[in-house]
């Protein structure tokens, strides 16, 4: 109980910016919360997914690809399974097909993601508005009161130094989770990228078969 009242004292004592930086702090933190989910759970494709795709398209089994590809909605799945779809078809019109559907996917993998970046730039900004009030509230008290109040001027000096320091924090958490999922992101475009070229090797391979019969 008394560091709950601690900790509303300390937030008490930052003035009127704390509220809207704890309010960002904690859009920022849902957003990290809901992306890290999706990003290290719902969009994760089984490692194996690719390889039984390829052997199966090898074998021109592709309503088994098919079936096994709409198990899973995943990038890596999506279009993996766009290029089956597409796999008897030209190599060109198999090639825009996958390329289409990661494109559809860059947006959800990115969704919400600016909203961190946002907070990283908005947190030190009203950090610093929390600073500058502070600081005028100080020399108001000093004006009025001169010099024989120190703790009522230290008081206005506390209060910006608390806004500033949260501002800052907050920047700095959201900036390394916003690195980090951003570094998944292009880990799923990469994934993407490397089932599809694997399913063009596994087109052309197919070609090369049949062209020697």
């Amino acid at each position: 109980m008394e560091n709950i009242l601690s900790s509303l004292e300390f937030i008490m004592r930052g003035g009127f910016m704390m509220y809207p930086l704890l309010l960002a702090g904690l859009v920022g933190l849902t957003v990290v919360i809901e992306r890290s989910f999706r990003l290290h759970r719902s969009y994760i494709t089984p490692a194996e997914l690719t390889a039984q795709v390829i052997a199966l398209t090898r074998s021109q089994e592709l309503e088994k690809a098919a079936a096994l590809c709409e198990r899973y909605e995943t990038p890596v799945a999506s279009v993996l399974a766009a290029g089956v779809s597409q796999f008897n078809h030209s190599l060109d019109e198999m090639n825009l097909t996958m390329k289409n559907r990661a494109e559809e996917w860059v947006p959800k993998l990115e969704s919400r993601i600016e909203v961190i970046d946002t907070v990283i730039t908005a947190a030190p900004l009203m950090g610093l508005l929390g600073t500058i009030t502070g600081m005028m509230a100080s020399f108001r008290v000093l004006s009025e009161k001169g010099v024989n109040e120190p703790h009522a001027i230290t008081g206005g000096v506390a209060e910006a130094l608390i806004a500033t320091a949260t501002g800052l924090v907050i920047a700095l958490l959201c900036l390394v989770a916003y690195n980090h999922l951003a570094a998944r992101v292009k880990a799923f475009i990469y994934e993407v990228e490397t089932a599809a070229s694997r399913l063009v090797e596994a087109r052309m391979a197919v070609e090369r078969k049949n062209g020697s019969r």
